[in-house]
């Protein structure tokens, strides 16, 4: 099955996601406009991979993994052009930039591991697979209400748990 059930799925995906993406992006480079067309073509591959895409971790992983992937490949490219070879940065950052972002998820999934178990799949429907609040309800069949009561005492959890990642995680955790 695909990730992605039709475009309004995928244009609330990017709605959800972009701003996070952004952040995550132009803290490593700086320049707005690079930073928009990283997501442009992020987003543009994912469209054209839709009907074959699986993403079996969320969606928000898989989306701050593409960008992490981005930012190494501009630094690549920004390298090559400068020095005419590859990989003149030292492998340490290379190193700092891949075990930020996998630390980031790591540590984002032991404090979802601290909520109870039925605020821990709400939360993941919401902010990693970007259901939106009725979606949940419907599915779990429970109330639109239930499910704003769970997200706001689950990101009161999160919240205090990650208070060390604020600067990265505000958006991430936005009620």
């Amino acid at each position: 099955m695909s990730a992605f059930q039709n475009s309004a799925h995928f244009e609330q995906v990017f709605k959800d996601n972009w701003e996070l993406m952004y952040q995550s992006a132009y803290c490593k480079i700086g320049n707005q406009s690079v930073v928009e067309d990283m997501l442009q073509e992020i987003f543009i591959d994912i469209w054209q991979r839709r009907e074959s895409l699986e993403i079996k971790s969320g969606i928000k992983g898989y989306l701050l993994t593409a960008v992490k992937y981005q930012v190494m490949k501009y630094f690549d490219e920004l390298t090559k052009t400068r020095s005419g070879s590859a990989n003149t940065f030292p492998e340490s950052f290379y190193e700092e930039d891949v075990f930020g972002f996998e630390e980031l998820y790591k540590e984002i999934e032991i404090a979802v591991e601290m909520l109870p178990p039925r605020a821990q799949l709400v939360f993941r429907m919401s902010r990693l697979e970007g259901y939106s609040v009725d979606e949940i309800a419907d599915k779990l069949n429970i109330s639109p209400q239930t499910v704003h009561n769970q997200l706001t005492k689950s990101l009161k959890i999160m919240r205090g748990e990650l208070k060390h990642l604020a600067p990265v995680l505000a958006v991430y955790f936005v009620a």
